[in-house]
């Protein structure tokens, strides 16, 4: 049975990813899913996840958003157990000059007003493509879940990420790249930039889709992941 490690996002946890869980645990996967604890830096956080697994054992991997950053600390340090890679709605820069001034912001306000009124207040217009309450709910309680102190380490991991431009471009590992043709956190543009860097890579754009194309638009994700790691006669 193949093993499978699911990676979400910043304030996310495996919450997020139950709709895929479900999917590729039917088609014969045993589904694995990383939960954030306080680590601050990619490699305690890569660290984490091998403790997963028994030593030298193979897997593959799902990550989300900040979880493909995850997945290329991964790539990096233990290519060899990697079998395949899926990235949803990730990037492979580094910070931008901007990014920690904003993410500052953003904590400053969550510690003052609460990670669910953070969510709605200053994500719920780029989050989703189009309203959706029952899953801005979910993910505002996926944040309550992640508290502060776990969200200051997730900020840190974001502002000290290594640019993965290189590793993608030496990286013959399958990969399969999903994003939301309307996502404006983790765009098109950066989507196919990662594509065109790895030689072994297909890339899909969802439709009527954001950030998170995976709630979105679950069918349509759950088809792509299930071709790309296979079924029960695969695993």
């Amino acid at each position: 049975m193949s093993k499978l490690l699911f990676i979400p996002g910043t304030l996310c946890n495996g919450n997020v990813f139950t709709n895929q869980i479900t999917t590729l645990t039917n088609a014969g996967h045993q589904c694995i899913t990383l939960e954030y604890d306080q680590h601050n830096n990619l490699s305690d956080v890569a660290s984490h996840a091998l403790r997963l697994f028994d030593e030298g054992e193979p897997f593959s991997i799902c990550a989300f958003s900040m979880g493909g950053m995850v997945a290329f600390e991964l790539l990096a340090r233990v290519p060899e157990r990697i079998e395949k890679i899926a990235l949803l709605d990730s990037n492979a820069h580094a910070d931008k000059p901007q990014g920690r001034l904003a993410r500052s912001e953003h904590l400053n306000y969550a510690v003052s007003h609460g990670l669910e009124t953070l969510i709605h207040d200053q994500f719920s217009n780029v989050y989703l493509h189009k309203p959706n309450e029952a899953l801005m709910k979910l993910i505002a309680q996926m944040a309550q879940d992640t508290g502060i102190e776990r969200y200051r380490a997730q900020l840190e991991i974001l502002a000290t990420r290594p640019d993965a431009s290189e590793l993608l471009a030496n990286c013959a590992h399958p990969m399969l790249i999903i994003g939301g043709c309307n996502d404006v956190l983790c765009p098109p543009s950066e989507q196919q930039r990662m594509h065109s860097l790895a030689a072994n890579s297909e890339l899909v754009l969802i439709e009527d889709a954001g950030h998170f194309a995976m709630l979105e638009q679950s069918a349509q994700v759950n088809l792509h992941l299930y071709n790309f790691f296979g079924g029960a006669a695969h695993a």
